[in-house]
């Protein structure tokens, strides 16, 4: 396992709280004990979705894997090809929504990373002005010595044009959104600070609008799951209430601030962290022929496609559909194995267990382990998930030729 050497951190400033912010400060000292009981009912709900999204997900690989395939056998000017682009689309349509289903309740399988969060925002400015539009000023205030967060890249980013979408839309004749970043330290024992049952270091982010503000009904339910506050019969959407569960889910809190006539504010709370980046190159795409791939899940559906798409990228694929099969293969099959792709809950032994019970004769193998089922749901798995490597369904052929790759170029 690589380890780190320990950088010392930016410095934290500790400044007074203006007094806009000191008034901000009962209201949500309230909304933290209030966010406990949210959790309970969300925690319930998010079990519900987690079962769903774990078949969802299985079927949208193997309709994805199955396009991916067609689509190569065809020529260029096969009409038929149009079909199956819009089945591609449509796939990855019900795969968004899987993952709004799974963000909704703070269930989604997370691929963190060392990062900063000024170089995410600048990079999404021009994002956030183009939806905002031009009758809303944005305004930018960065701290250069912000902490590094360990954060999903992908998810952070929706939380955060989640939180601008909500702002633009709350201010359709115009206004000013705010961004702002800093580093928290909190005491213990700081009695006046919302995060006191928290301390420790951390990195905040606010969103502010000047749009109407919040009712104490609204603020208290802004994250519910399809609450809105539109009219007209408008769809409402999960875009708060996701972005509650990618925050929780990345070991932060967020919390709601606004008072009619006075705009809403979105403070976010993200775990500071000081170890340096790792490396993230990946290698090719393509294996080599001596490579050797067990590719293990219950699902023939899925498991076919896999196994060509592997084949096609120059590795020797060996299959098996269960646990059991996967040890006889394993046993019969005299040359090295260099890494087993496995799907995590299969029948009467689950994935985690396969790789137990293989590690004894093939220390050297290398484990993916597969899974369309949220982080937390599959009790008794195992699995840990800050060693583990993972890829998360739906994916596509080359997402696992490059998860492959990556993983048997990699020292560890």
């Amino acid at each position: 396992m690589r380890t780190h050497a320990k950088m010392n951190p930016p410095p934290i400033r500790i400044v007074e709280e203006p007094e806009g912010r000191t008034a901000e400060m009962p209201r949500l000292l309230r909304q933290e004990d209030e966010a406990a009981s949210q959790d309970r009912g969300m925690e319930a709900m998010g079990r519900l979705a987690g079962g769903i999204a774990h078949v969802f997900n299985n079927l949208l690989t193997a309709i994805s894997c199955e396009v991916e395939l067609a689509l190569t056998r065809l020529p260029p000017d096969e009409p038929a090809r149009k079909n199956l682009r819009e089945i591609e689309r449509a796939g990855e349509r019900g795969a968004a929504l899987a993952r709004q289903l799974l963000t909704f309740s703070g269930r989604q399988v997370l691929q963190p990373r060392l990062s900063q969060l000024n170089n995410l925002l600048t990079g999404l400015e021009e994002r956030i002005r183009h939806i905002v539009g031009s009758a809303i000023e944005v305004k930018m205030a960065l701290d250069p010595d912000l902490h590094r967060v360990q954060i999903d890249v992908p998810q952070i980013e929706q939380a955060i044009l989640n939180l601008v979408t909500n702002a633009r839309d709350v201010m359709p004749e115009g206004g000013r959104l705010t961004v702002e970043t800093r580093n928290v330290e909190i005491r213990p024992g700081n009695s006046n600070h919302p995060l006191r049952s928290a301390p420790g270091h951390w990195v905040e982010l606010k969103v502010s609008d000047t749009g109407p503000g919040m009712e104490e009904e609204v603020r208290r339910r802004v994250f519910e799951p399809f609450f809105t506050t539109k009219q007209g019969g408008e769809v409402a959407g999960l875009g708060l209430s996701t972005t509650y569960g990618i925050i929780n889910q990345s070991g932060g809190h967020i919390l709601a601030d606004g008072e009619p006539g006075n705009g809403s504010r979105f403070l976010i709370f993200l775990p500071s962290a000081e170890q340096p980046a790792d490396a993230d190159a990946p290698g090719g795409i393509n294996g080599k022929p001596w490579e050797t791939i067990l590719l293990v899940d219950d699902e023939e559906n899925v498991r076919r496609p896999l196994s060509e798409i592997m084949k096609s990228h120059g590795y020797n694929v060996l299959e098996a559909a269960d646990g059991a099969q996967a040890l006889e293969v394993s046993q019969q099959h005299s040359g090295p194995i260099h890494l087993m792709v496995t799907d995590i809950l299969m029948g009467s032994m689950s994935g985690v267990e396969l790789a137990e019970k293989l590690s004894y004769d093939r220390a050297e193998m290398k484990v993916l382990f597969a899974t369309g089922y949220p982080a937390g749901l599959a009790e008794g798995s195992g699995l840990d998930g800050e060693d583990a490597h993972l890829i998360k369904k739906p994916f596509t052929g080359k997402d696992l030729a490059a998860k492959v790759r990556e993983m048997l170029e990699s020292a560890d």
